[in-house]
């Protein structure tokens, strides 16, 4: 209370209200983390000053992911937003000038396998096949199952020139990038094999009589057999 007084009487009274008004200063953290398809815990952001700062930002956020004026950054972020927001958050209150924070969002986002699950190769023949997965941060590629001889499976890059005899090798590959669960393909990896028949010597027939000889060949897929000059009748 305020009074006032001059030895006339009763001294004067009044409740008197003293506001000490204080500009916006963001004090909580720049960055946090989200998992798309994940609702997020909250993030409060926080602020001196008085009155009480209200927040807002005009960047942009990812799709499911909203701003309070309260300060609370929430949500479940869309499949697909995986990446980096970086945005500007103001505080203000009406008293000098708004406060502002430069903050960043990052949103993981689980792998999922975007490529084909099968590749062809030639024996002899160098070639090359590249893995691809949707998510953030980029998935790493790796496969704990044994590769076609001369085959080799780096960053995500299937290549090398096979050897052997050709066929159909099934592996498990496996996309990784620390966000939810590893992605996993069944893939199959078939290696074509020209062909070179294998059968030594030479037939023998007797007139009159039936007989059979069975030419042999390696290769991938199995060879068929022809030829264009005249056989005994």
């Amino acid at each position: 209370n305020l009074s006032v007084s001059n030895g006339v009487g009763n001294a004067g009274t009044q409740t008197f209200t003293l506001t000490v008004n204080e500009a916006p200063n963001i004090t909580s953290a720049n960055a946090v983390g989200f998992q798309a398809g994940t609702a997020a815990t909250p993030f409060q952001f926080r602020a001196t000053g008085f009155p009480a700062p209200s927040f807002s930002t005009s960047g942009t956020l990812p799709t499911g992911v909203t701003l309070s004026s309260t300060g609370v950054l929430s949500g479940t972020p869309a499949a697909g937003t995986g990446g980096t927001y970086a945005f500007t958050v103001m505080a203000s209150n009406g008293v000098g000038a708004a406060a502002t924070q430069s903050f960043t969002l990052t949103v993981g986002d689980a792998p999922a396998f975007t490529s084909a699950n099968a590749a062809t190769f030639t024996a002899g023949t160098a070639g090359s096949f590249t893995f691809s997965a949707s998510g953030f941060p980029a998935p790493t590629f790796s496969t704990a199952n044994s590769l076609p001889a001369g085959l080799s499976l780096v960053n995500g890059v299937l290549s090398g020139t096979p050897t052997g005899s050709g066929g159909v090798t099934t592996i498990t590959v496996t996309a990784s990038n620390g966000v939810g669960t590893d992605a996993t393909q069944s893939f199959s990896i078939t290696v074509n094999k020209a062909p070179s028949i294998t059968t030594t010597g030479n037939p023998g027939f007797q007139v009159g009589q039936s007989g059979s000889f069975t030419i042999q060949a390696s290769g991938y897929p199995a060879a068929s057999f022809s030829t264009s000059d005249k056989l005994p009748d």
